[in-house]
């Protein structure tokens, strides 16, 4: 089992795992119109990676932490060799929502992947796949661990 973080504006914990960004926007892991949910391997890692996305400094900015505990025999993990060669592009390429595409979103595939972040590659980002049949058993554990205020200037 292993514990994954996620930071969001919203405080509905339903709606932040929902996966439902990605029916309006693509991401590194998925095309436009693919719901997926983003997670990292640390608080600080989901900070920096929903900083990097929403542009803003690192003072003066509010957001919710989450964690979720997914069982490990349900991620398969990458590493950068198994990646494609322009998976730290940016802007990201059709190569790695494609990569998800062929290694998340299947029948019978895991409920999640584990890939390096471009952020920190030392680190780890884990891709759901909300609508993978082991889904709703994960969702039981999630756990709003409260708001973060940043000290301004």
């Amino acid at each position: 089992m292993s514990i994954w973080y996620r930071a969001h504006t919203n405080s509905n914990s339903q709606f932040v795992f929902s996966g439902d960004g990605g029916l309006y926007t693509s991401g590194r892991w998925n095309h436009l119109g693919k719901k997926v949910v983003y997670c990292s391997d640390s608080i600080a890692l989901a900070t920096m990676e929903w900083l990097s996305h929403n542009g803003l400094s690192v003072s003066g900015f509010s957001y919710y932490r989450y964690s979720i505990e997914v069982p490990d025999h349900l991620i398969t993990a990458f590493s950068i060799s198994d990646l494609p060669t322009d998976w730290d592009a940016t802007p990201s390429t059709n190569d790695t929502r494609d990569f998800a595409n062929d290694n998340l979103f299947l029948t019978e595939g895991p409920l999640a992947i584990s890939v390096p972040s471009v952020l920190v590659p030392e680190e780890k980002n884990l891709i759901i796949n909300p609508f993978h049949t082991e889904f709703q058993s994960v969702v039981t554990s999630i756990t709003n661990l409260g708001k973060f205020i940043a000290p301004t200037r």
